[in-house]
């Protein structure tokens, strides 16, 4: 095995987040990585002190790209709440994409079940997420209650999707989807 020179922590983090997926947090093992990498051990402790900062740089990428990057996508200062609810309910609809994203946080809510700091991390970001959702809702209009029970729901039914292997066609799920929207999301203010 050679050292690849532009071998980077974040692609370590990336092999590590396929094995967690193919074969759950007790798979995620340095000669495993390493061996997947075709590359030496000795770059992973170029990278990470332990397995267990890689493990830390797993949730840490996660809270980022599936709940940090998207909302700041998603509040673009020119976009309704309703149009930036609107745009949240879809993200499960979007393709491969989509089906990676779930793929991963599945994964490290199966982690979560057995392991408190992962717990403690997903915990974090179902806060977060929800506080966002009722964020946009009170914005909209909706009664800080009503806002509360509406923002579970939409992340209930956002986490349901990842869970169900649905071969339906994507026009039957953009209907129930805006449907769902409709129902979820006050109309009033529309843009």
């Amino acid at each position: 095995m050679s050292v690849r020179p532009n071998l980077t922590r974040e692609d370590w983090i990336h092999a590590a987040q396929q094995v967690l997926v193919k074969g759950g947090v007790d798979a995620v093992r340095v000669d495993t990585l390493a061996k997947e990498l075709n590359i030496t051990r000795g770059s992973f402790y170029y990278h990470f002190k332990s397995r267990n900062e890689l493990l830390e740089g797993i949730l840490g990428g996660w809270r980022t790209r599936a709940t940090e990057d998207v909302i700041l996508h998603l509040s673009d200062a020119q976009s309704t709440p309703q149009h930036q609810l609107q745009r949240l309910m879809e993200l499960p609809l979007h393709g491969q994409t989509a089906k990676e994203a779930a793929a991963i946080e599945l994964a490290i809510r199966a982690w979560a079940r057995r392991d408190e700091h992962a717990r403690q991390a997903i915990d974090e970001v179902d806060r977060y997420r929800l506080s966002y959702i009722k964020g946009l809702l009170l914005q909209a209009g909706v009664e800080s209650q009503d806002a509360s029970d509406r923002a579970y729901l939409i992340y209930a039914y956002q986490i349901s999707l990842s869970l169900l292997n649905n071969n339906e066609p994507a026009g039957e799920r953009l209907a129930r989807n805006t449907r769902l929207t409709e129902l979820l999301v006050p109309t009033a203010q529309h843009a």
